[in-house]
């Protein structure tokens, strides 16, 4: 019920006041939000307040018809934001000023107080809650960012994580592959020299024949057992017992018996050389690689295996008085079993160089950083 001023409703005074209540109202209603355009959000405010100072000025009672003005000072808030919307929703004091002043105006100057006391009263007790609830939305919204954003990151670090598990796989495959290939493939090749051997010594010299044949036998025995080895250590066999420099004898003591290769050995490692497990075994696979190499393609007669430290480095080189590689060879760097070196090599820090020998034949040389001194 609309509660009549202090004289009674005129006669179109309460369809007046009615009138002006159902604007504010419907005005209210159909405010901008705060992503319209601020022109028209501070018209609409406007708006309000001009319609709120027409109530009390309509109604003749200064504090009852007051409270109308609590609804632009309320909207100001969602329309402008905290800060801007707070200092807007002082507008509302002019106004009010303006409708006190036309009823105490000269005479009751010492009202003033009491009245804008009130509407303070009101304005905060109204603003209070308003500006708690934006505080608590914008509180709510950091929160809501803030879990998109570890989801987002989560859903980011599970696919760097699937990324990394399949790198490291795509790893582990190239690892055994060059493991096996190294291991294989070295022994395979002089195992078949052997039974070459022995088929052609068959008919006229059976005696070598079958010694061919039982030394085929023990490289495949050795062979099972590197692959053994290598599957469950992946390390190669020789450099489990032996040093970088026995292993390297062995080798090319085998590969001469085997098949009458002239491996000739120039071996200088200073013994205050500190060389990792992972250096020594890439320099033994290169020793392998490159004189089985020099076995299968190069139709040498003679293969040296230098082995040298310079300074915070060492060296192994493989070269050999055969026909050497061709230029498209060179461009191609060998086979997969060079590709895997290269590969094993780059993990290291190290570099892998396949070229022509200064005097002919091929020469595969391999540079890998090394500490001066044992840790």
């Amino acid at each position: 019920m609309v509660t009549p001023p202090p004289g009674g409703w005129s006669a179109g005074g309460l369809a007046l006041y009615s009138l002006l209540l159902l604007m504010l109202g419907v005005v209210d209603q159909t405010a901008p939000d705060a992503a319209a355009p601020c022109g028209r959000r501070l018209l609409w405010l406007g708006l309000e307040v001009v319609l709120c100072f027409a109530i009390v000025r309509t109604h003749g009672n200064l504090i009852r018809p007051a409270f109308a003005y609590l609804v632009p000072a309320c909207r100001a808030l969602p329309m402008f934001g905290e800060r801007r919307g707070l200092l807007l929703s002082l507008v509302i004091w002019p106004a009010y000023i303006l409708n006190v002043s036309h009823d105490v105006w000269p005479d009751r100057l010492q009202e003033y107080p009491n009245y804008l006391l009130i509407l303070l009263v009101i304005w905060a007790a109204a603003i209070i809650p308003v500006f708690a609830s934006l505080k608590q939305a914008a509180a709510r919204r950091h929160i809501e960012g803030l879990y998109d954003e570890l989801r987002t990151a989560h859903a980011e670090l599970a696919a760097l994580h699937e990324q990394a598990r399949e790198a490291a796989t795509v790893e582990e495959r190239n690892r055994l592959a060059r493991e096996i290939h190294d291991t294989l493939a070295h022994y395979l090749t002089v195992v078949n020299v052997q039974l070459e051997a022995a088929e052609k010594l068959a008919s006229d010299q059976p005696a070598r024949s079958l010694e061919s044949v039982g030394r085929a036998r023990r490289l495949t025995l050795q062979c099972l057992q590197e692959v053994r080895r290598s599957v469950g250590a992946l390390r190669a066999a020789t450099l489990e017992d032996l040093a970088l420099p026995r292993a390297l004898e062995k080798l090319g003591q085998e590969l001469a018996e085997s098949t009458g290769l002239d491996v000739q050995l120039q071996l200088d490692l200073p013994p205050d050389i500190y060389l990792p497990p992972e250096a020594a075994q890439a320099l033994y696979r290169t020793a392998q690689e490159g004189l089985t190499n020099v076995q299968r393609h190069a139709h040498a007669t003679r293969a040296r295996v230098c082995l040298a430290a310079p300074e915070g480095a060492i060296t192994l080189r493989v070269e050999d008085d055969g026909v050497g590689p061709s230029q498209a060879g060179v461009m191609a760097s060998g086979g997969f079993g060079l590709i895997g070196l290269r590969e094993r090599v780059a993990l290291l820090g190290g570099r892998l160089d396949f070229e022509p020998g200064a005097e002919g034949g091929a020469r595969l040389c391999v540079t890998l950083p090394v500490e001066a001194k044992r840790p």
